[in-house]
């Protein structure tokens, strides 16, 4: 329910002296009219003289009204006539300051955000590997078809040799990018592309990445522009859990590998103490999403040991995939259930 309505307040008192009137023990008031809201003044309503005589406020008599007609005194209305205004307006001064201050700090970070991102590009650049795709995004063209995946093969001092995947080949082929370079690269063109130019085609220009004004570079041999978005790992080994089994003497993990081949050099225990009998290095063949490779991790019945009143366990597999890149995996499990992810 909203307040409202209307009152006064005394802005002046005239001793009746001043006006040449008689002293009769009372005094002029000059008071406000204001409308208010929430009993906070909104706008004026005028004037009003009233006399106050024994604390109590009365009309004045229209004899006192033209002795102050006579004497011109003019009174303006305080500020304070019009506080919900002026409090609205400083609210909405402060709100506005607030406002730009944090979208101030905000672009301050944003531009921090952008400028480590775009060294972050540069140092990939320079120590890209072979397992790394390169994604270059056509500045005139919005379309996933447009964009161009570049697969490293080849790091030279200066250049890098790459394997081309078009947009519209890789949309055509219905697989994803390991599985369409892995069943077409004898068919794929290549290209050999400076570092410098490479580096060129990052969108340095903090206004043109705000704005979406970057016009990008011709660094392939069309005259489509790109912008260099970024470089992401492939081809690292995808393991995942197939079926366990377990007793209170032996344990059975069958595993899946999606990706690029792999050898496990070690198996070290974290959690209890399985005595795994399985041959190392083990060589797990490349696998992909729609055909992975299988493998078994198992142990050998020991008479020292046994899963009796303790299923968990936890070990570090050592791994080294076929590109020469070694890799931890730590694999967790109580009884049938279990789970293996990569160290970051």
């Amino acid at each position: 329910m909203i307040i409202y309505g209307h009152n006064h307040f005394k802005i002046k008192e005239i001793h009746p002296s001043e006006l040449g009137l008689i002293d009769d023990d009372y005094h002029i008031e000059i008071r406000q009219k204001y409308f208010h809201i929430y009993w906070i003044p909104f706008f004026g309503l005028g004037k009003i003289w009233t006399i106050r005589r024994n604390g109590e406020l009365y009309d004045l008599p229209e004899v006192y009204v033209q002795e102050i007609k006579k004497n011109n005194i003019k009174i303006r209305s305080p500020w304070y006539t019009y506080s919900l205004p002026l409090i609205l307006l400083v609210g909405f001064l402060i709100f506005t300051g607030v406002e730009k201050f944090k979208d101030h700090q905000h672009e301050k970070l944003d531009m921090q955000y952008f400028t480590r991102d775009v060294q972050a590009l540069y140092e990939e650049i320079e120590h890209v590997k072979s397992n790394e795709f390169i994604t270059l995004e056509n500045t005139e063209k919005t379309d996933s078809e447009s964009t161009m995946y570049l697969k490293v093969e080849k790091v030279y001092a200066d250049k890098i040799l790459f394997t081309l995947i078009p947009g519209f080949f890789l949309e055509g082929s219905k697989t994803d990018l390991e599985e369409c370079y892995n069943a077409n690269k004898a068919n794929l063109d290549t290209i050999t592309i400076s570092k410098k130019d490479l580096k060129s085609a990052v969108n340095n220009d903090y206004e043109a990445y705000r704005n979406y004004k970057y016009k990008g570079q011709t660094i392939l041999n069309s005259n489509n522009p790109y912008r260099l978005s970024k470089i992401e790992k492939k081809f690292e080994p995808k393991i995942d859990v197939g079926q366990t089994f377990i007793d209170y003497k032996t344990i059975k993990i069958m595993l899946t590998n999606s990706s690029v081949g792999f050898k496990i050099v070690s198996i070290k225990n974290i959690t209890n103490s399985i005595p795994w009998n399985t041959k190392l290095p083990l060589e797990v063949k490349a696998g992909t999403h729609s055909n992975p490779s299988f493998f078994m991790l198992e142990n050998t019945e020991d008479e020292k040991f046994s899963f009796y009143g303790n299923q968990k366990y936890s070990a570090e597999l050592k791994i080294v995939d076929d590109n020469g890149i070694e890799y931890s995996y730590f694999l967790n499990g109580e009884g049938n259930t279990n789970t293996i992810t990569k160290q970051q």
